[in-house]
């Protein structure tokens, strides 16, 4: 499993100190092949992205695919979630946007 730290853009200070830039993410647009399920009391994003991508590290995948603030693992109950129903096309975006130059 890759992380999705590996091509985090990376500079040097004036003192020699590896500074680690910002991680942009990507739009995520609706699709046909999206998924979208009600969120219980104890739905974790970790735990819906494990369900939905055998990898419990996409959980930014649904957060950014809902517009939410990330603040807090547990999904809001009752609310409606998109699961992106194209897991590669997330990462390859990811990936373009973060990619050192």
């Amino acid at each position: 499993m890759a992380s999705r730290y590996q091509n985090i853009k990376i500079q040097k200070s004036d003192n020699g100190k590896t500074i680690y830039l910002p991680v942009k993410y990507p739009s995520l647009v609706p699709s046909n092949n999206d998924y979208y399920i009600i969120a219980r009391e104890e739905d974790r994003f970790d735990l819906i992205a494990a369900d939905f991508y055998g990898q419990p590290t996409y959980w930014w995948v649904v957060v950014m695919a809902n517009d939410l603030p990330g603040d807090s693992m547990y999904a809001p109950p009752g609310t409606q979630l998109r699961i992106p129903g194209n897991l590669n096309n997330a990462l390859s975006d990811f990936n373009t946007l973060n990619t050192q130059s």
